[in-house]
């Protein structure tokens, strides 16, 4: 090694003990900031394990809806295999085609690390029953190349679902061309119909696998 390689920096550092320095501090940041991730998952896990507490089973909402195939479907129906709950609108332009895709996206890939994914019920159901009719879901649907369920009904029906699961979802615009502001988290459930936790939007893609292989 030459002596221009051992020549101290103006701050008496050679340029190689300096590069190890860089380095050691990019890598501790990089622990880390996995560390603060691991605690935030650790943390909502066990947060969404007592959530259940006083929350309703699935079948308690005893809904009867309709399917994009045009079928009756009632909340027992869906009981028995886990559950990804998820309420939106086929005219939504990002946060319900996003959260769709992630969700048939995570489903992949535990199906692809052997697990029992194919169990998972992804349901889909609508704020915007004027619009959103059982061909109107099955149109939508099919762009996402998933098993998905979409549901729909009377707007009394509609209404009646978003009060028992809390969901908000306001109309906002004029004429034909209006939107909704709604609830955007996923809501999970057990084979056996009871609340496990939520999905909230923007949720790392990883938090998003682990919290469905909880429920498989």
């Amino acid at each position: 090694m030459s002596n221009l390689d051992q020549t101290p920096n103006a701050n008496g550092t050679s340029p190689q003990r300096g590069q190890r320095l860089k380095w050691l501090k990019i890598s501790a940041a990089a622990v880390s900031f996995l560390m603060v991730l691991v605690v935030v998952f650790v943390v909502s896990n066990r947060m969404a394990a007592k959530q259940p507490v006083g929350f309703p089973a699935f079948q308690d909402s005893a809904f009867v809806l309709t399917d994009q195939d045009g079928v009756a479907r009632r909340a027992d129906d869906f009981v028995g295999q886990p559950i990804a709950l998820f309420f939106g609108f086929t005219y939504c332009p990002d946060i319900c085609p996003t959260t769709l895709m992630i969700l048939t996206s995570a489903q992949d890939q535990l199906a692809a690390a052997g697990h029992a994914a194919d169990n998972l019920q992804i349901l889909f159901v609508t704020v915007d029953p004027e619009r959103d009719t059982p061909a109107q879901l099955q149109t939508y649907l099919s762009l996402f190349d998933a098993p998905v369920t979409g549901l729909t009904g009377s707007p009394a029906a509609i209404q009646s679902v978003l009060k028992h699961f809390g969901i908000y979802a306001k109309k906002t615009g004029d004429g034909d061309d209006y939107l909704y502001d709604h609830s955007a988290a996923v809501f999970l459930y057990r084979a056996d119909g009871n609340f496990k936790g939520t999905i909230v939007h923007n949720e790392p893609g990883e938090f998003i696998a682990e919290k469905l292989k909880s429920i498989l």
